[in-house]
Protein backbone atom coordinates (compact mmCIF):
# COMPACT_ATOMS: atom_id res chain seq x y z
CA UNK A 1 0.00 0.00 0.00
CA UNK A 2 2.69 2.51 1.01
CA UNK A 3 4.31 2.10 -2.45
CA UNK A 4 1.11 2.85 -4.70
CA UNK A 5 1.07 5.75 -2.18
CA UNK A 6 4.37 6.77 -2.93
CA UNK A 7 4.06 5.83 -6.55
CA UNK A 8 0.98 8.35 -7.06
CA UNK A 9 2.96 10.75 -5.36
CA UNK A 10 5.01 10.44 -7.96
CA UNK A 11 2.88 10.42 -10.78
CA UNK A 12 1.37 13.32 -9.47
CA UNK A 13 4.49 15.71 -9.25
CA UNK A 14 5.42 14.48 -12.52
CA UNK A 15 2.26 16.37 -13.86
CA UNK A 16 2.71 19.76 -11.61
CA UNK A 17 6.13 19.48 -13.60
CA UNK A 18 5.13 21.65 -16.53
CA UNK A 19 3.61 23.87 -14.42
CA UNK A 20 6.92 24.37 -12.34
CA UNK A 21 8.91 24.41 -15.69
CA UNK A 22 6.17 27.13 -17.44
CA UNK A 23 6.38 29.34 -14.17
CA UNK A 24 10.43 29.63 -14.67
CA UNK A 25 9.95 30.69 -18.15
CA UNK A 26 10.78 34.59 -18.39
CA UNK A 27 7.89 37.54 -19.40
CA UNK A 28 10.72 39.97 -20.01
CA UNK A 29 14.71 39.58 -21.44
CA UNK A 30 17.13 42.31 -21.23
CA UNK A 31 20.28 41.56 -23.11
CA UNK A 32 23.07 43.49 -24.32
CA UNK A 33 22.82 45.59 -21.53
CA UNK A 34 25.55 46.64 -18.86
CA UNK A 35 23.72 45.88 -15.87
CA UNK A 36 24.64 47.71 -12.67
CA UNK A 37 23.61 45.02 -9.97
CA UNK A 38 24.38 47.28 -7.26
CA UNK A 39 25.08 44.19 -5.24
CA UNK A 40 27.43 43.70 -2.30
CA UNK A 41 30.07 43.37 -4.73
CA UNK A 42 28.53 45.76 -6.98
CA UNK A 43 28.84 43.40 -9.97
CA UNK A 44 28.26 43.94 -14.04
CA UNK A 45 26.39 41.70 -15.83
CA UNK A 46 24.73 41.67 -19.20
CA UNK A 47 21.46 40.16 -18.87
CA UNK A 48 18.52 39.87 -16.71
CA UNK A 49 15.15 37.74 -17.05
CA UNK A 50 12.01 38.65 -15.26
CA UNK A 51 9.28 36.56 -14.63
CA UNK A 52 5.81 37.76 -13.89
CA UNK A 53 6.79 41.15 -10.86
CA UNK A 54 10.13 39.38 -10.04
CA UNK A 55 14.02 38.80 -10.89
CA UNK A 56 14.23 35.47 -12.24
CA UNK A 57 17.79 35.22 -13.20
CA UNK A 58 20.78 37.92 -14.22
CA UNK A 59 23.97 36.43 -16.02
CA UNK A 60 25.40 36.21 -19.22
CA UNK A 61 23.69 37.33 -22.49
CA UNK A 62 23.89 33.26 -23.59
CA UNK A 63 22.74 31.94 -20.40
CA UNK A 64 19.72 34.25 -19.46
CA UNK A 65 18.65 33.79 -23.17
CA UNK A 66 18.08 30.67 -22.87
CA UNK A 67 15.24 30.73 -20.48
CA UNK A 68 12.91 32.34 -23.01
CA UNK A 69 10.30 30.84 -24.75
CA UNK A 70 8.40 32.38 -27.77
CA UNK A 71 6.43 34.06 -25.41
CA UNK A 72 8.98 35.64 -24.18
CA UNK A 73 9.54 39.66 -24.76
CA UNK A 74 13.54 39.89 -25.73
CA UNK A 75 14.93 43.47 -25.70
CA UNK A 76 18.06 44.06 -26.93
CA UNK A 77 19.33 47.07 -25.24
CA UNK A 78 22.70 47.40 -27.93
CA UNK A 79 25.00 48.15 -24.52
CA UNK A 80 23.13 50.75 -22.58
CA UNK A 81 23.16 50.68 -18.83
CA UNK A 82 21.22 49.42 -16.51
CA UNK A 83 20.51 49.94 -13.38
CA UNK A 84 18.10 49.10 -9.69
CA UNK A 85 14.49 51.35 -9.45
CA UNK A 86 15.39 54.45 -7.96
CA UNK A 87 14.36 55.60 -4.54
CA UNK A 88 13.64 58.69 -3.03
CA UNK A 89 13.83 58.41 0.32
CA UNK A 90 13.00 62.12 1.30
CA UNK A 91 9.94 63.22 -1.49
CA UNK A 92 7.22 65.79 -0.86
CA UNK A 93 5.05 63.24 -3.17
CA UNK A 94 0.89 64.11 -2.18
CA UNK A 95 2.22 67.94 -2.66
CA UNK A 96 3.82 66.84 -6.35
CA UNK A 97 0.26 65.07 -7.46
CA UNK A 98 -1.58 68.03 -6.31
CA UNK A 99 -0.09 70.01 -9.74
CA UNK A 100 1.22 67.68 -11.78
CA UNK A 101 -1.34 67.68 -14.45
CA UNK A 102 -0.80 71.83 -14.99
CA UNK A 103 2.85 72.18 -13.71
CA UNK A 104 5.68 73.49 -16.03
CA UNK A 105 8.90 72.55 -15.11
CA UNK A 106 12.52 74.04 -15.32
CA UNK A 107 14.46 72.10 -12.85
CA UNK A 108 18.17 71.76 -14.18
CA UNK A 109 17.60 73.90 -17.11
CA UNK A 110 21.18 75.79 -16.87
CA UNK A 111 19.55 79.02 -19.67
CA UNK A 112 17.22 81.08 -18.85
CA UNK A 113 16.57 81.72 -22.55
CA UNK A 114 15.54 78.21 -22.86
CA UNK A 115 13.69 78.47 -19.23
CA UNK A 116 11.86 81.37 -21.43
CA UNK A 117 11.49 79.45 -24.49
CA UNK A 118 9.26 76.59 -22.12
CA UNK A 119 7.40 79.62 -20.38
CA UNK A 120 6.33 80.48 -24.37
CA UNK A 121 5.76 77.29 -25.94
CA UNK A 122 3.62 76.50 -23.07
CA UNK A 123 1.28 79.66 -23.59
CA UNK A 124 1.13 78.61 -26.59
CA UNK A 125 -0.66 75.31 -25.84
CA UNK A 126 -3.33 77.13 -23.62
CA UNK A 127 -5.99 79.28 -24.68
CA UNK A 128 -5.93 83.01 -23.85
CA UNK A 129 -6.17 83.67 -20.02
CA UNK A 130 -5.58 80.31 -18.60
CA UNK A 131 -2.68 80.58 -15.96
CA UNK A 132 1.31 79.04 -16.70
CA UNK A 133 2.32 77.83 -13.65
CA UNK A 134 5.57 76.96 -11.85
CA UNK A 135 6.24 75.36 -8.50
CA UNK A 136 9.81 75.42 -7.48
CA UNK A 137 12.69 73.26 -7.77
CA UNK A 138 14.78 75.85 -9.74
CA UNK A 139 16.85 78.80 -8.30
CA UNK A 140 18.03 82.27 -9.80
CA UNK A 141 21.54 81.46 -10.10
CA UNK A 142 21.10 78.26 -12.22
CA UNK A 143 21.13 80.28 -15.79
CA UNK A 144 24.51 80.33 -16.99
CA UNK A 145 23.72 82.87 -19.81
CA UNK A 146 21.99 85.11 -17.48
CA UNK A 147 22.05 84.62 -13.81
CA UNK A 148 18.91 86.14 -11.81
CA UNK A 149 15.41 86.11 -11.38
CA UNK A 150 12.71 86.70 -14.02
CA UNK A 151 12.29 90.20 -14.90
CA UNK A 152 8.67 91.31 -15.51
CA UNK A 153 9.35 92.57 -18.94
CA UNK A 154 10.75 88.59 -19.78
CA UNK A 155 7.31 87.26 -18.60
CA UNK A 156 5.47 89.30 -20.15
CA UNK A 157 7.41 88.49 -23.85
CA UNK A 158 7.31 85.36 -23.50
CA UNK A 159 3.77 84.65 -21.92
CA UNK A 160 1.81 88.21 -23.25
CA UNK A 161 -1.79 86.45 -22.60
CA UNK A 162 -1.62 84.01 -20.20
CA UNK A 163 -0.65 84.78 -16.67
CA UNK A 164 2.69 83.16 -15.28
CA UNK A 165 3.16 82.58 -11.49
CA UNK A 166 6.53 81.06 -10.59
CA UNK A 167 6.93 79.93 -7.15
CA UNK A 168 10.80 80.06 -6.27
CA UNK A 169 10.34 79.23 -2.37
CA UNK A 170 7.73 79.05 -0.06
CA UNK A 171 8.01 83.02 0.56
CA UNK A 172 9.10 84.16 -2.86
CA UNK A 173 7.54 84.73 -5.85
CA UNK A 174 8.03 86.01 -9.88
CA UNK A 175 4.91 87.14 -11.52
CA UNK A 176 4.29 88.77 -15.16
CA UNK A 177 1.44 91.80 -15.39
CA UNK A 178 -1.21 89.68 -16.24
CA UNK A 179 -0.88 87.51 -13.12
CA UNK A 180 0.18 90.68 -10.70
CA UNK A 181 -3.22 92.02 -11.79
CA UNK A 182 -4.59 89.51 -9.74
CA UNK A 183 -2.30 88.61 -6.50
CA UNK A 184 -0.96 91.79 -6.04
CA UNK A 185 -4.61 93.51 -4.72
CA UNK A 186 -5.27 90.18 -2.49
CA UNK A 187 -1.77 90.63 -0.63
CA UNK A 188 -1.03 94.41 -1.06
CA UNK A 189 0.63 94.60 2.47
CA UNK A 190 3.42 92.31 0.54
CA UNK A 191 3.77 93.26 -3.24
CA UNK A 192 6.20 96.10 -3.18
CA UNK A 193 6.56 96.89 -7.04
CA UNK A 194 8.20 94.51 -10.07
CA UNK A 195 7.89 91.27 -10.85
CA UNK A 196 8.79 89.37 -7.24
CA UNK A 197 7.12 89.21 -4.02
CA UNK A 198 9.67 88.10 -1.10
CA UNK A 199 8.17 87.49 1.81
CA UNK A 200 8.27 85.12 5.10
CA UNK A 201 7.32 81.69 4.66
CA UNK A 202 3.72 82.99 6.57
CA UNK A 203 3.06 85.42 4.55
CA UNK A 204 4.11 83.20 1.77
CA UNK A 205 0.89 81.98 2.14
CA UNK A 206 -0.82 84.27 1.35
CA UNK A 207 0.63 84.75 -1.82
CA UNK A 208 0.20 80.80 -2.74
CA UNK A 209 -3.16 81.12 -1.71
CA UNK A 210 -4.42 84.12 -3.78
CA UNK A 211 -2.47 82.20 -7.15
CA UNK A 212 -4.24 78.83 -6.36
CA UNK A 213 -7.23 80.42 -6.70
CA UNK A 214 -6.90 80.28 -10.46
CA UNK A 215 -5.29 76.68 -10.68
CA UNK A 216 -7.84 74.06 -11.91
CA UNK A 217 -7.95 71.68 -9.23
CA UNK A 218 -9.70 68.27 -10.29
CA UNK A 219 -12.83 68.69 -8.54
CA UNK A 220 -13.80 64.47 -9.00
CA UNK A 221 -12.20 61.87 -7.80
CA UNK A 222 -11.29 60.75 -11.38
CA UNK A 223 -9.95 64.07 -11.74
CA UNK A 224 -7.77 63.58 -8.74
CA UNK A 225 -6.64 60.15 -9.70
CA UNK A 226 -5.30 61.51 -13.34
CA UNK A 227 -3.52 64.24 -11.43
CA UNK A 228 -1.99 61.24 -9.64
CA UNK A 229 -1.04 59.50 -12.31
CA UNK A 230 0.44 61.97 -14.04
CA UNK A 231 2.77 62.88 -11.00
CA UNK A 232 3.93 59.18 -10.97
CA UNK A 233 4.73 59.06 -14.82
CA UNK A 234 6.52 61.61 -14.53
CA UNK A 235 8.51 60.24 -11.75
CA UNK A 236 9.35 56.89 -13.88
CA UNK A 237 10.61 59.04 -16.80
CA UNK A 238 13.26 60.02 -14.21
CA UNK A 239 13.77 56.36 -12.98
CA UNK A 240 11.96 56.75 -10.03
CA UNK A 241 9.83 53.27 -8.47
CA UNK A 242 10.03 54.04 -4.81
CA UNK A 243 9.36 57.18 -2.68
CA UNK A 244 8.88 58.45 0.96
CA UNK A 245 6.48 61.04 1.75
CA UNK A 246 7.74 63.26 4.44
CA UNK A 247 5.02 65.26 4.34
CA UNK A 248 1.65 65.85 6.35
CA UNK A 249 -0.93 68.46 5.55
CA UNK A 250 -0.61 67.99 1.65
CA UNK A 251 -4.19 66.64 1.25
CA UNK A 252 -5.79 63.16 0.91
CA UNK A 253 -3.93 60.28 0.38
CA UNK A 254 -7.72 58.53 -0.87
CA UNK A 255 -7.17 59.28 -4.67
CA UNK A 256 -3.60 57.18 -4.26
CA UNK A 257 -4.74 54.31 -2.49
CA UNK A 258 -8.09 53.79 -4.76
CA UNK A 259 -5.22 53.41 -7.53
CA UNK A 260 -3.48 50.80 -4.52
CA UNK A 261 -6.66 49.11 -4.85
CA UNK A 262 -7.11 48.33 -8.05
CA UNK A 263 -3.20 48.00 -8.63
CA UNK A 264 -2.87 50.90 -10.79
CA UNK A 265 0.29 52.61 -9.11
CA UNK A 266 3.13 52.63 -11.08
CA UNK A 267 5.64 53.47 -8.24
CA UNK A 268 5.67 52.32 -4.41
CA UNK A 269 4.44 55.20 -2.05
CA UNK A 270 5.14 55.07 1.64
CA UNK A 271 3.90 57.97 3.84
CA UNK A 272 4.58 58.95 7.23
CA UNK A 273 1.96 59.04 9.95
CA UNK A 274 -0.27 62.42 9.43
CA UNK A 275 -0.25 64.63 12.64
CA UNK A 276 0.21 67.99 13.41
CA UNK A 277 2.34 68.74 17.25
CA UNK A 278 3.44 72.10 18.13
CA UNK A 279 2.44 72.46 21.60
CA UNK A 280 2.92 70.31 24.79
CA UNK A 281 -0.28 69.73 24.51
CA UNK A 282 -0.76 68.25 21.32
CA UNK A 283 2.67 67.25 21.73
CA UNK A 284 1.21 64.63 24.35
CA UNK A 285 -2.03 64.08 21.68
CA UNK A 286 0.78 62.73 19.28
CA UNK A 287 2.89 60.48 21.78
CA UNK A 288 -0.79 58.99 22.52
CA UNK A 289 -1.46 58.30 18.92
CA UNK A 290 1.89 56.88 18.16
CA UNK A 291 0.75 54.53 21.06
CA UNK A 292 -3.07 53.60 20.11
CA UNK A 293 -2.13 53.29 16.10
CA UNK A 294 -0.16 50.35 15.01
CA UNK A 295 2.96 51.09 12.88
CA UNK A 296 3.55 49.79 9.28
CA UNK A 297 0.44 49.71 7.90
CA UNK A 298 1.57 49.32 4.42
CA UNK A 299 2.11 46.60 2.14
CA UNK A 300 4.82 46.08 -0.38
CA UNK A 301 3.63 49.09 -2.76
CA UNK A 302 1.78 51.50 -0.62
CA UNK A 303 0.99 52.54 3.25
CA UNK A 304 1.81 54.30 5.94
CA UNK A 305 4.98 54.06 8.48
CA UNK A 306 7.19 55.80 10.37
CA UNK A 307 7.23 59.50 11.75
CA UNK A 308 8.36 62.45 10.56
CA UNK A 309 9.81 64.75 8.41
CA UNK A 310 8.79 66.85 11.97
CA UNK A 311 8.15 64.65 14.71
CA UNK A 312 7.52 68.07 16.80
CA UNK A 313 6.50 70.74 14.86
CA UNK A 314 8.48 73.74 16.44
CA UNK A 315 11.88 71.93 16.47
CA UNK A 316 12.15 72.82 12.35
CA UNK A 317 15.34 74.63 11.89
CA UNK A 318 16.93 76.20 8.76
CA UNK A 319 20.73 77.54 7.75
CA UNK A 320 19.88 81.44 8.97
CA UNK A 321 18.41 80.29 12.24
CA UNK A 322 21.31 82.05 15.25
CA UNK A 323 19.86 80.61 18.28
CA UNK A 324 19.44 77.19 19.22
CA UNK A 325 16.24 75.92 20.25
CA UNK A 326 14.73 75.98 24.24
CA UNK A 327 15.15 72.64 26.31
CA UNK A 328 11.27 72.84 26.39
CA UNK A 329 11.06 72.12 22.49
CA UNK A 330 13.79 69.75 22.68
CA UNK A 331 11.08 68.33 26.30
CA UNK A 332 7.82 68.11 24.00
CA UNK A 333 10.47 66.20 20.93
CA UNK A 334 11.26 63.73 23.00
CA UNK A 335 7.86 62.80 24.43
CA UNK A 336 6.81 62.00 21.14
CA UNK A 337 10.15 60.39 20.18
CA UNK A 338 9.77 58.15 23.47
CA UNK A 339 6.57 56.87 22.46
CA UNK A 340 7.54 55.74 19.19
CA UNK A 341 10.66 53.89 20.52
CA UNK A 342 8.35 52.06 22.98
CA UNK A 343 5.96 51.20 20.62
CA UNK A 344 7.96 50.49 17.33
CA UNK A 345 7.66 53.35 15.00
CA UNK A 346 10.40 54.29 12.67
CA UNK A 347 11.40 58.28 13.46
CA UNK A 348 12.93 60.57 10.31
CA UNK A 349 13.75 63.81 11.72
CA UNK A 350 14.57 67.06 9.80
CA UNK A 351 17.99 68.87 11.40
CA UNK A 352 20.18 71.17 8.74
CA UNK A 353 22.12 72.80 12.29
CA UNK A 354 24.99 71.18 13.82
CA UNK A 355 23.46 72.32 17.06
CA UNK A 356 20.10 70.84 16.13
CA UNK A 357 21.58 67.43 15.46
CA UNK A 358 23.08 67.63 18.85
CA UNK A 359 20.22 68.39 20.57
CA UNK A 360 18.57 65.56 18.72
CA UNK A 361 21.70 63.04 19.53
CA UNK A 362 21.11 63.76 23.01
CA UNK A 363 17.54 62.90 23.16
CA UNK A 364 18.14 59.87 21.81
CA UNK A 365 20.67 58.78 23.74
CA UNK A 366 18.57 58.84 26.91
CA UNK A 367 15.85 57.43 25.16
CA UNK A 368 18.54 54.64 23.87
CA UNK A 369 19.09 53.61 27.11
CA UNK A 370 15.36 53.26 28.20
CA UNK A 371 14.57 51.53 24.85
CA UNK A 372 17.18 50.61 22.25
CA UNK A 373 16.36 52.22 19.38
CA UNK A 374 19.15 50.46 17.24
CA UNK A 375 16.30 48.08 15.23
CA UNK A 376 14.63 51.00 14.60
CA UNK A 377 16.37 52.57 11.92
CA UNK A 378 15.60 55.98 13.42
CA UNK A 379 17.03 58.42 10.64
CA UNK A 380 18.41 62.41 10.34
CA UNK A 381 17.94 63.85 7.74
CA UNK A 382 19.26 66.75 5.71
CA UNK A 383 22.47 67.10 7.75
CA UNK A 384 24.03 70.61 6.36
CA UNK A 385 26.02 71.29 9.03
CA UNK A 386 26.29 67.83 11.22
CA UNK A 387 29.71 67.39 12.77
CA UNK A 388 32.27 64.42 12.34
CA UNK A 389 31.75 63.51 16.00
CA UNK A 390 27.53 63.73 15.87
CA UNK A 391 28.29 61.54 12.79
CA UNK A 392 30.05 58.95 15.24
CA UNK A 393 27.34 59.67 17.76
CA UNK A 394 24.52 58.82 15.49
CA UNK A 395 26.19 55.94 14.17
CA UNK A 396 27.43 54.21 17.82
CA UNK A 397 23.34 53.72 18.02
CA UNK A 398 22.51 52.21 15.01
CA UNK A 399 21.19 55.47 13.55
CA UNK A 400 21.04 56.16 9.44
CA UNK A 401 21.14 59.77 8.19
CA UNK A 402 19.78 61.11 4.79
CA UNK A 403 21.50 64.23 2.50
CA UNK A 404 18.87 65.69 -0.29
CA UNK A 405 19.52 67.67 -3.75
CA UNK A 406 20.85 71.41 -3.35
CA UNK A 407 21.79 71.96 -6.93
CA UNK A 408 19.52 74.55 -6.86
CA UNK A 409 21.29 76.18 -3.50
CA UNK A 410 24.63 78.00 -4.09
CA UNK A 411 27.44 77.29 -1.69
CA UNK A 412 26.81 79.09 1.96
CA UNK A 413 29.61 80.91 3.75
CA UNK A 414 32.00 79.10 1.88
CA UNK A 415 30.63 75.78 3.92
CA UNK A 416 30.50 72.93 1.31
CA UNK A 417 27.78 71.16 2.78
CA UNK A 418 26.01 68.46 3.84
CA UNK A 419 29.56 66.83 4.37
CA UNK A 420 29.45 63.99 1.90
CA UNK A 421 32.77 62.57 2.29
CA UNK A 422 32.72 62.55 5.93
CA UNK A 423 29.76 60.97 6.03
CA UNK A 424 30.45 58.45 3.62
CA UNK A 425 33.78 57.48 5.05
CA UNK A 426 32.59 56.97 8.65
CA UNK A 427 30.77 54.17 7.51
CA UNK A 428 27.08 55.08 8.95
CA UNK A 429 24.77 53.80 6.74
CA UNK A 430 22.97 56.90 4.67
CA UNK A 431 20.92 57.44 1.61
CA UNK A 432 20.12 60.03 -0.65
CA UNK A 433 16.63 61.96 -1.71
CA UNK A 434 15.75 64.80 -3.12
CA UNK A 435 13.50 66.86 -1.08
CA UNK A 436 11.61 67.58 -4.11
CA UNK A 437 8.76 69.51 -4.70
CA UNK A 438 9.14 73.05 -3.85
CA UNK A 439 13.05 73.69 -2.30
CA UNK A 440 14.82 71.40 -5.20
CA UNK A 441 14.51 69.24 -8.40
CA UNK A 442 13.57 65.64 -7.63
CA UNK A 443 15.20 64.46 -10.66
CA UNK A 444 17.99 61.92 -8.87
CA UNK A 445 20.76 62.67 -11.94
CA UNK A 446 20.93 66.03 -10.35
CA UNK A 447 21.18 65.08 -7.02
CA UNK A 448 24.03 62.47 -7.85
CA UNK A 449 25.44 64.72 -10.10
CA UNK A 450 26.09 67.30 -7.46
CA UNK A 451 27.84 65.09 -5.00
CA UNK A 452 30.18 62.90 -7.66
CA UNK A 453 30.98 66.18 -9.66
CA UNK A 454 30.75 68.43 -6.49
CA UNK A 455 28.58 71.06 -8.35
CA UNK A 456 25.54 72.94 -8.05
CA UNK A 457 23.84 74.56 -11.35
CA UNK A 458 25.10 76.09 -13.62
CA UNK A 459 28.36 74.32 -13.35
CA UNK A 460 29.75 76.02 -10.02
CA UNK A 461 32.20 74.05 -7.78
CA UNK A 462 30.70 73.57 -4.30
CA UNK A 463 33.30 70.82 -3.62
CA UNK A 464 36.62 70.32 -3.60
CA UNK A 465 37.97 66.96 -5.14
CA UNK A 466 39.15 65.05 -2.06
CA UNK A 467 35.53 66.12 -0.59
CA UNK A 468 32.72 63.89 -2.97
CA UNK A 469 31.91 60.11 -3.38
CA UNK A 470 32.45 58.50 -6.37
CA UNK A 471 29.68 57.28 -8.83
CA UNK A 472 29.10 53.84 -6.77
CA UNK A 473 28.65 55.30 -3.80
CA UNK A 474 25.97 57.50 -4.79
CA UNK A 475 23.85 55.14 -6.69
CA UNK A 476 24.16 52.74 -3.75
CA UNK A 477 22.51 55.70 -1.59
CA UNK A 478 19.83 55.97 -4.07
CA UNK A 479 19.14 52.39 -4.42
CA UNK A 480 20.21 49.76 -1.79
CA UNK A 481 21.17 52.26 0.66
CA UNK A 482 17.33 53.73 0.42
CA UNK A 483 16.04 50.11 0.40
CA UNK A 484 17.05 49.04 3.60
CA UNK A 485 15.92 52.34 5.23
CA UNK A 486 12.53 51.63 4.67
CA UNK A 487 12.78 47.96 5.43
CA UNK A 488 12.71 46.53 2.08
CA UNK A 489 16.38 45.34 1.56
CA UNK A 490 15.25 41.82 1.09
CA UNK A 491 12.80 43.27 -1.92
CA UNK A 492 13.99 46.10 -3.64
CA UNK A 493 17.20 48.20 -4.44
CA UNK A 494 19.40 45.58 -6.25
CA UNK A 495 18.90 43.90 -9.33
CA UNK A 496 19.33 40.21 -7.67
CA UNK A 497 17.08 37.06 -8.25
CA UNK A 498 13.38 36.92 -6.37
CA UNK A 499 13.34 40.83 -5.75
CA UNK A 500 10.84 42.72 -7.20
CA UNK A 501 11.43 44.13 -11.41
CA UNK A 502 12.03 47.56 -10.33
CA UNK A 503 14.76 48.48 -13.41
CA UNK A 504 15.34 51.34 -15.27
CA UNK A 505 17.28 51.44 -18.49
CA UNK A 506 19.60 54.90 -19.15
CA UNK A 507 20.62 56.83 -22.38
CA UNK A 508 24.08 57.21 -21.23
CA UNK A 509 26.79 54.86 -19.53
CA UNK A 510 26.70 55.80 -15.69
CA UNK A 511 30.06 54.47 -15.08
CA UNK A 512 32.14 55.84 -18.44
CA UNK A 513 31.07 59.40 -19.39
CA UNK A 514 32.98 62.23 -18.62
CA UNK A 515 31.38 63.39 -14.81
CA UNK A 516 30.04 66.84 -15.53
CA UNK A 517 27.62 64.95 -17.81
CA UNK A 518 25.95 63.13 -15.23
CA UNK A 519 23.46 65.42 -14.51
CA UNK A 520 21.89 64.68 -18.21
CA UNK A 521 21.93 61.45 -17.85
CA UNK A 522 17.57 59.87 -18.87
CA UNK A 523 16.05 56.93 -18.51
CA UNK A 524 14.69 55.36 -21.54
CA UNK A 525 12.43 52.58 -20.18
CA UNK A 526 11.62 52.19 -16.60
CA UNK A 527 9.71 48.70 -15.45
CA UNK A 528 7.96 48.93 -11.96
CA UNK A 529 7.35 45.48 -10.74
CA UNK A 530 7.61 43.62 -13.83
CA UNK A 531 6.02 45.96 -15.81
CA UNK A 532 6.88 48.53 -18.38
CA UNK A 533 5.58 51.80 -17.04
CA UNK A 534 7.81 54.43 -19.48
CA UNK A 535 9.38 54.73 -22.74
CA UNK A 536 11.03 56.58 -24.38
CA UNK A 537 9.78 56.01 -27.90
CA UNK A 538 12.29 57.85 -29.61
CA UNK A 539 14.99 55.12 -28.46
CA UNK A 540 12.93 51.38 -28.92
Amino acid sequence: MEKVKNHRSFIFLLCLFPFFAASQTPDIVLYNAKILTIDEDFSIHEAVAIDDNKILSVGENEAIQSLSSSETLMIDLEGKTVIPGIIDSHLHYLRGTNFASHETRIHGITSKREALSIIADKAQELNPGEWIFIFGGWHEQQFSDNPGGFTQEDLDRASPENPVFIQKTYSAFYMNSLALEKIAPAVPHLYKGGSVIRTTSPQGREVMYAALKYYPFATSDEGREREVKDFNNYLNSMGITTAYDVGYLDGSYKSVSALADREELTLRIFYAQRYWADSPRTAVAAAELLEREAPFKRDHFFGEYGIGEHVYGLLHDNPRMSEPFSQSIYDSFELIALSAAKHGWQLNEHAMLESTVDGMLDVFERINLAEPISSLRWTIGHNDLISMAAINRAKSMGLALTVHNHTVKPKVDGIASPPIKLIQDSGILWGMGSDGTVVATYNPFHTIWEYTAGKVFPDIQKYNKDEVITREEALIAHTRSNAYLMFMEDLIGTIEPNKYADIVVLDKDYMDIPIDEIYTIKPVLTIFSGKIVYQDELSF
